[in-house]
């Protein structure tokens, strides 16, 4: 009897332990290059008439529409903002107006990193829109979908930051 219950153990151990063992599969992807989006980005200006500055060392497009005049935020602030992002066809993907239209509370330092470059130009009550490439937005990371390889638009407005 024993050694039916010591079997019996033996095969749920097995099962628990290959039930455990996945075997990752990765999709290669190549990370493109900012400039790769850029004319993609700039038909978006021309068509949306937006009118944008460019950093041409990371190739992201902004236009401040309002500067705002309270706190900058920091690398670790957390940011109230409201906003909606856009893919260069027009299509919509996210927007706080939708969600939650007091505004998304976010930390700074763990966004995309286009939105950390864009909020940083402005203030508390500022307002701005983001061309961001894909380098500096979700990347060739399969886990966002559509949004990966992608160069993004945002509209933003900096409602409130707290410098903790």
């Amino acid at each position: 009897m024993n050694k039916k219950i010591y079997a019996g153990l033996a095969v749920i151990l097995g099962l628990l332990i290959i039930g455990c063992i996945k075997e990752e599969t990765t999709i290669a992807c190549d990370l493109r290059p900012a400039t790769s989006d850029t004319a993609q980005m700039r038909k978006y200006i021309r068509d949306s008439t937006i009118s944008a500055d460019v950093d041409t060392t990371n190739w992201m497009m902004w236009q401040v529409i309002r500067e705002g005049s309270g706190a900058r935020p920091e690398p670790n602030s957390l940011v109230t903002v409201k906003y909606m992002g856009r893919l260069m066809t027009g299509q919509g993907f996210d927007s706080s107006f939708v969600k939650n239209p007091d505004g998304a509370v976010l930390r700074l330092n763990q966004v995309i990193p286009g939105l950390y470059l864009g909020l940083s130009r402005i203030r508390e009550g500022g307002a701005i829109k983001l061309i961001i490439p894909s380098a500096l937005g979700y990347g060739c990371d399969s886990r966002y979908g559509s949004l990966a390889n992608q160069p993004l638009f945002f509209n933003i407005e900096l409602v409130k930051v707290s410098n903790q």
